[in-house]
């Protein structure tokens, strides 16, 4: 993929750094988000930049920084996201509700809009999206996580009305559980070798975004492992 960028939001950390890593692996530019103090141990050649996601303004200060150093967007992957369980509906704090908006649909809105600019510019492009099984099996108590999973889900099928006549594709990529240190703690009884982990994700994402997957767009594309 040499000459192409992706623009990777949550990345630098969890399981999305194995998402950073393939991409890199396969010969992408890369313009990374992240939050405070750059992340250490990065590769030289990826761009990293501070931005906060639920600013639109934000979004667009990482689009164009990537512009600036690569000359144009090709490709973005919204990693970024949260999980939170906070009670059920009329008990759990208003505030969880509405950080699981921001956290799970805005960054993601914010970043797309800002990217749709130089990909209809190119006349291709590729976004890939991070849905949750929640959204087809929903659980008491994550009212905030399931329906802001659910308004990604969405998102996408918007942006692909949209675009893809112009030549601009987007998917989402549905997950159920991933082998992270936290999701072994909170399930030390689970069989953790039928999880999915960060490295098959990140196959799976890059793929996506990758001139493989072409003919591919409007897409939720349940990636569960062998989980139950």
């Amino acid at each position: 993929m040499s000459g192409r960028t992706a623009v990777l939001t949550g990345v630098t950390g969890g399981w999305g750094s194995a998402v950073l890593d393939r991409f890199v692996e396969r010969g992408w530019n890369v313009a990374v988000t992240h939050r405070g103090a750059a992340p250490a141990g990065l590769p030289a050649q990826v761009l990293a930049v501070e931005a906060d996601l639920t600013d639109p303004a934000s979004a667009e200060a990482v689009v164009a920084a990537a512009i600036e150093r690569f000359g144009g967007v090709e490709a973005l992957a919204n990693v970024a996201g949260g999980f939170a369980a906070a009670g059920m509906l009329d008990e759990a704090p208003v505030d969880v509700w509405r950080s699981q908006m921001a956290v799970n649909l805005d960054t993601a809105y914010h970043m797309t809009r800002a990217a749709l600019a130089p990909m209809r510019a190119a006349g291709r492009g590729a976004i890939v999206y991070i849905g949750s099984s929640a959204t087809e099996r929903p659980f008491p108590g994550a009212a905030g996580y399931i329906v802001s999973k659910s308004a990604l889900a969405g998102l996408m099928r918007a942006v692909d009305a949209e675009v893809r006549t112009e030549g601009i594709r987007a998917n989402t990529v549905v997950v159920k559980i991933v082998d992270t240190p936290r999701n072994r703690a909170d399930n030390p009884d689970a069989d953790f070798s039928r999880w999915t982990t960060g490295a098959e994700l990140a196959r799976v994402i890059e793929w996506l975004c990758a001139d493989d997957s072409a003919p591919l767009s409007g897409g939720m594309i349940p990636a569960y492992g062998r989980a139950r």
